[in-house]
């Protein structure tokens, strides 16, 4: 019997502008976060952020899907692109569809991306959004990150690490290629994520560290545990040097350095 195996060209191309095909590994950058924030530090001016984190190596951007005419000459031909395909702009606890994965086709993206909140009141929606999303990137070759998050209430019932480690789960049974989830706190329970999800893991910078030094130990460790990279915005956009803090971080992800390996400008950690 024949082991080939058809593919989705289109799918795996796409896929191959956001992860390293030499590395299996990708920087990402979100910069989703001006619907519900408004112009926060780092990120008052789009194109220049994307400019600034694409010189220092990012493999892939994210940011919600009507701003790509602003920012596309930033990153074509050197970084990919990820349409955020859901948001809010008060109401936490819930995602609604703000574009679709045909204008992320129309427009050049080479991703969606969806956000899931388990355990929300509107989970069943923010649910319904994922399927929608999923189908349409089956149909049109697109791939699918799935941001799993969980509620907070809910958090605290289930327990920090096993309910991250649900939501990861969920997320890649939901149908995503890759899964955009949170750092547990240790090397075991990460690990234990990492292997029972059976898509790619991305970490998410989640609020901006108290030192740098933190945030590059935080990926370090989870590359060690087997995520294939970040999902990281704040951390990056907010630091003093955005550029040397992407290129720190390609350091880690691609070319497996240590935090005490890295060329930072000195006093940063």
């Amino acid at each position: 019997m024949s082991t080939k195996q058809m593919i989705d060209v289109g799918k795996q191309l796409r896929y191959n502008r956001i992860v390293s095909p030499e590395t299996g590994k990708t920087v990402i950058v979100p910069m989703d976060h001006g619907i519900i924030s408004g112009p926060i530090a780092g990120v008052e001016d789009p194109a220049a952020t994307v400019r600034k984190v694409v010189k220092g190596g990012a493999n892939a951007v994210i940011f919600n899907a009507g701003l790509a005419p602003c920012v596309y000459q930033e990153y074509m031909n050197r970084a990919g692109a990820l349409f955020n395909l859901t948001n809010m702009c008060t109401d936490r606890t819930d995602h609604t569809l703000i574009s679709s994965v045909e204008y992320a086709v129309r427009n050049a993206a080479d991703g969606v991306t969806v956000q899931i909140l388990v355990g929300s009141p509107n989970e069943e929606h923010m649910l319904n959004n994922l399927r929608i999303a999923a189908d349409e990137c089956s149909r049109w070759g697109m791939p699918l990150l799935a941001m799993m998050y969980y509620d907070g209430a809910k958090l605290k019932e289930k327990g920090y690490a096993e309910a991250f480690t649900h939501a990861a789960r969920a997320g890649a049974e939901l149908g995503a290629d890759i899964v955009k989830t949170v750092y547990t706190g240790d090397h075991d329970s990460f690990k234990r994520l990492v292997d029972a999800c059976p898509v790619p893991v991305v970490i998410a910078g989640g609020p901006k560290r108290d030192t740098l030094r933190e945030a590059l130990e935080m990926v370090r460790d989870a590359i060690d545990c087997g995520a294939i990279g970040i999902a990281m915005g704040r951390n990056i956009w907010q630091s003093p040097d955005p550029t040397a803090m992407t290129a720190a971080l390609a350091d880690i992800i691609h070319r497996g350095k240590a935090v005490d390996e890295l060329d930072l400008p000195e006093g940063w950690v």
